[in-house]
């Protein structure tokens, strides 16, 4: 069975970003696959110290005792890894960015441990000039991680919902979230 993870990167339990989740899962659960979110802003992450205790141990995890230790068996078993959450300041949030940070563990003798993943990215933000808000950043420094994890990208939902209640207005947001369901489910 494909193991599929979301990490919800906004600070906003009811937010826009999971609403987009909850559309994505709907698609996911209509072709008979299961996904776990995590909610990042709810789980103790530390920072990356880059001691590099990881590297040097080849441990495929991390001097730092916190809740990666829970998430990184299971990313080394995923099959599909879904990156979510709103742009903020011009750029990915800053619990997202941390949960980024400490993938850095999952480097190996034999290289990045993720290589060969999933990856798709679900991105919302308030302006509604694309080249103004920040996404574009965003999806430059996801696209560079998945380069970097040698992994394959399979798409990017991305569109303006500022307020809460925005994304469930945006028709072509949410058929998006759910057509990218179809797609990591297959």
């Amino acid at each position: 069975m494909t193991k599929i993870l979301i990490f919800n990167g906004s600070p906003r339990k009811n937010g826009n970003t999971s609403v987009l989740i909850k559309e994505c899962l709907r698609a996911i659960e209509d072709s008979e696959k299961q996904a776990e979110v995590f909610f990042l802003n709810d789980m103790t992450i530390n920072p990356c110290q880059f001691c590099d205790w990881c590297i040097d141990n080849n441990a495929l995890s991390c001097v730092e005792k916190d809740d990666m230790e829970e998430i990184y068996p299971k990313l080394l078993e995923s099959d599909v890894i879904i990156l979510a959450g709103p742009i903020f300041w011009f750029t990915i949030s800053a619990q997202l960015k941390l949960f980024i940070d400490r993938l850095y563990a999952l480097h190996g003798k034999d290289g990045f441990a993720l290589t060969h993943k999933k990856v798709a990215s679900i991105l919302v933000y308030g302006d509604s000039n694309v080249d103004q808000s920040g996404v574009n950043n965003a999806i430059g420094t996801l696209n560079d991680l998945i380069r970097y994890m040698k992994s394959e990208n399979i798409g990017i939902v991305r569109g303006t919902a500022y307020k809460i209640g925005d994304a469930e207005k945006n028709t072509e947001l949410m058929k998006s979230a759910y057509e990218l369901g179809l797609k990591v489910s297959k």
